[in-house]
């Protein structure tokens, strides 16, 4: 029992030592960080100030494109230009939508929305969701369906849910209906499939569920996890990921030998 809680405890060290810290952090004299500020027009320090406020700082970003532009008035005023709002109705509309935002707490004041991009963003999502309500089912929209895939009735074509066990009182939006259209229609005659794959070509095919157990148990005790994952060819090109991988193969043996 010693040696299994040692090879945990092991693991788990081995894990927490080779976490990268601030490996990829930004670094105040990246080539590409000064670019940024040039194009945004702001000053190292100021920049630093700003992402202070929210209790940040550079080391917390792995990389200049995480950056974003702050919010200052003129950025905000081509906000409300751009959205025909005004400062309270984007408020608003930011706490009712996205829910991000505390009871009481002002945007300028989140860390959600600490850049520009991440309020244009936002309004983007909540935009797109409004036209998304053009979408929805209607007798017109399925009879236009129906007849673009040469169906012709919304009954007949409810008829190919049905074969599939499937109905259009199932779905919400009409792109989801059309979607199931073309895959159904792709598939063919239901009980042509069901002619091909019966109960017992599928025993055949598939062998009993023990077998397929039996054979392909990974939580077998006799199974060798981490010796299964060097002898296969699943290792990525990344050593870093590698390792993880294999520490985790590891202290996930030690924890079933536990049991």
């Amino acid at each position: 029992m010693k040696k299994k809680l040692l090879s945990i405890g092991f693991a788990l060290i081995l894990m927490i030592g080779l976490l990268p810290s601030q490996a990829f952090a930004v670094d105040a004299d990246d080539p590409q960080l000064e670019a940024f500020l040039e194009s945004i027009d702001w000053e190292l320090e100021d920049y630093e100030d700003y992402l202070a406020e929210f209790d940040f700082e550079l080391a917390d970003f792995e990389d200049p494109a995480y950056l974003g532009t702050p919010l200052t008035d003129e950025g905000l005023e081509d906000i409300y230009e751009t959205y025909d709002l005004t400062y309270d109705e984007l408020n608003d509309l930011l706490h009712e939508e996205e829910g991000f935002l505390e009871e009481g707490e002002e945007f300028p004041d989140s860390f959600w929305y600490m850049f520009i991009e991440d309020i244009e963003l936002s309004l983007e999502l909540i935009t797109n969701d409004s036209l998304a309500t053009d979408d929805e089912i209607s007798d017109e929209s399925l009879e236009e369906l129906a007849q673009a895939y040469d169906f012709g009735s919304i009954e007949e074509l409810e008829e190919l849910f049905n074969n599939y066990g499937d109905s259009i009182n199932n779905y919400t939006m009409l792109f989801e209906v059309e979607s199931a259209v073309e895959v159904y229609t792709t598939l063919g005659d239901s009980s042509e499939l069901d002619d091909d794959l019966s109960e017992e070509d599928e025993g055949d095919l598939w062998g009993s569920e023990e077998d397929l157990w039996e054979e392909d148990n990974p939580w077998d005790s006799s199974t060798d996890l981490t010796a299964e994952l060097f002898n296969t060819s699943i290792l990525s090109d990344e050593p870093i990921v590698d390792i993880y991988a294999m520490i985790s193969v590891m202290l996930l043996e030690s924890l079933l030998d536990l049991q």
